[in-house]
């Protein structure tokens, strides 16, 4: 252990939690401490002693030198395995759900939150710009659509739909208000292990905690239930911890998509981490090549397939078989390859396949790796096929929005549209409002026929509500498939997300009996109440803590 002086001890203080021990944390060194880490990592003395030599400069960070020396690192270290050590904490706000699901799709360094539409109520009005003005609805009016011919009617269609939705919030919240009346309702706010009716209370406190849980209990039901009708264009907020590889492949993925919005977001926060970790993210930008690969494949599947359209208004789960053989994990490969470029499932994709002779096979491996120039010319996904467990999957696309941010496995998703199927909630027929909901609809449908024939299918995606179907791809390992079963099948889940992992373990353990002990807790039963008795675990917790910091 070194010896420092007691300058030297004041100024360490600063920036590591404990100046004598060897294991510590490092603080308020933004852009910097990855390339102290780096540097250290070839140094002879310690973390402490390297910082203390190089960085600082009259008793303080010299940021010419320090940024000269990361330049240095950089060059000798690599920045790729270097911008894993610097990190930051960045907010994309007001994008829309289509854009949140483009930046989750990059998995590794990454650990996004983003606003539930389980808990949040899409029916407030931006502010009035001027004096006089009602505000605008929450949506993105993207730039591919208000350019054509079609912004008025895109904005008259989004306005209405949004208008549905306020307008559903009252009736469902009742509907559920009668189905389980306040006199009626058990909840185990006292923590005793039984459930207690508002009735059984006498303290104050308690009756208060009693009808919050009842309130949010409605709440989020309602959420649950309308959201069907909210579109892709829904602006939503994402709080996002990356290190500095992560941005830079998130801001070259964003370049390099077709959407104006996704485009501007990388710039907007290329802009924002230059101020922050701007070495590490400096080659980030497009990648021509894997953009002109995209539209070529995009080409190819629609050639294929043409207007074929796998539909289906179930929730479905398919396992697919297992790969046995050389031309089995060929195939797959190339099904993978061709599945976010057409509207089948990945069973039509392979029995195509399997009719086809080498030369059909090629083409398609051919358009999805060919002129490589260098080695980060990476294709997409489809080279991590290989997968034990393969599933193919449709559910609505609200649901999908939470199963899509597990990163243990490789995802792949089609276009969102209008042309699979829709779930519509029992409950929302059963409170006599389907009505407004196939009025919504049909607006939907109508408009999306008109922007994709004028704008193309991805600009079309924004007008598709929540509670269409989407079709996307899940390959995993047990220990994945373990992780997101168990996870997400949890009484306060979403139903739909909750029947297709449900469907999942069925498939595994149908295929893999042995595997009943590594998923023994899949929850398979219904729970149509089960958040409010997650809200009374809450108010639990934070009675108890409400004691003890009375206490203290």
């Amino acid at each position: 252990m070194a010896k420092f002086s007691a300058e030297e001890r004041k100024l360490l203080e600063q920036y590591v939690t404990n100046v004598d021990g060897d294991i510590f944390a490092i603080t308020g060194l933004p852009g910097i401490v990855g390339s102290a880490f780096a540097r250290y990592s070839r140094a002879l003395g310690s973390f402490k002693e390297t910082f203390l030599k190089e960085f600082l400069k009259e008793g303080v960070i010299d940021p010419v030198h320090a940024k000269e020396l990361i330049e240095r690192i950089l060059i000798a270290y690599g920045d790729d395995s270097v911008g894993e050590l610097e990190g930051a904490n960045v907010s994309f706000e007001a994008v829309s759900n289509l854009a949140a699901k483009t930046i989750e799709d990059r998995r590794i360094g990454g650990s996004p939150i983003e606003q539930s539409s389980r808990y949040v109520f899409y029916d407030q009005k931006s502010l009035p710009a001027v004096e006089g003005d009602e505000g605008k609805w929450k949506y993105l009016r993207p730039k591919e659509i208000m350019e054509s011919d079609h912004a008025a009617a895109y904005e008259q269609g989004m306005d209405r739909i949004f208008q549905i939705y306020h307008d559903l919030i009252e009736p469902v919240t009742e509907f559920y208000r009668k189905k389980k009346p306040l006199d009626q309702a058990e909840y185990d706010v006292l923590g005793t292990g039984e459930k207690q009716k508002r009735a059984d209370l006498n303290q104050e406190k308690d009756i208060k905690a009693f009808d919050r849980t009842y309130t949010f209990d409605l709440k989020t039901k309602t959420c649950d239930t309308i959201r069907v009708i909210l579109p892709c264009s829904t602006l939503t907020n994402i709080g996002m911890f990356g290190n500095g590889r992560y941005y830079q492949e998130l801001l070259s993925h964003l370049y390099t998509q077709e959407l104006e919005e996704m485009r501007d977001i990388a710039a907007r926060a290329h802009a924002e981490l230059n101020k922050i970790i701007p070495a590490f993210v400096k080659r980030a930008k497009r990648n021509e090549w894997l953009a002109e690969r995209r539209e070529q494949m995009r080409e190819l599947g629609q050639e294929i397939f043409s207007e074929k359209v796998d539909k289906t208004d179930d929730i479905a789960v398919t396992l697919l078989p297992a790969q046995a053989s050389e031309e089995e994990y060929f195939l797959m490969t190339l099904a993978q390859m061709l599945y976010p470029n057409c509207e089948v499932s990945l069973e039509s994709i392979l029995k195509k396949l399997g009719k086809f002779g080498d030369e059909e096979r090629y083409e398609i491996l051919e358009t999805y790796v060919s002129e490589r120039q260098q080695r980060r010319h990476r294709p997409d996904r489809g080279l991590e096929a290989g997968y034990p467990l393969v599933f193919d999957c449709v559910c609505d696309f609200g649901s999908y929005r939470d199963l899509q941010r597990h990163r243990m496995l490789t995802q792949q998703r089609q276009l969102i549209t209008p042309h699979i199927g829709f779930q519509m909630p029992q409950d929302l027929v059963e409170a006599g409002v389907a009505g407004e909901v196939d009025e919504a609809r049909q607006i939907c449908e109508e408009l999306y026929k008109k922007v994709r024939q004028d704008c193309g299918p991805l600009a079309a995606q924004y007008v598709v509500l929540f509670g269409y179907n989407i079709r996307w791809t899940m390959g995993m390992n047990l220990r994945a498939a373990q992780h997101m079963i168990e996870l997400r099948t949890t009484p306060q889940g979403h139903p739909n997300y909750r029947k297709v992992c449900q469907l999942m373990a069925k498939a595994i353990l149908d295929r893999h009996p042995w595997t009943r002990e590594i998923l023994k807790f899949t929850d398979f039963d219904d729970h149509t109440w089960a958040r409010g008795d997650a809200e009374a675990r809450q108010r639990v917790k934070e009675k108890a803590l409400e004691e003890k910091c009375g206490k203290s």
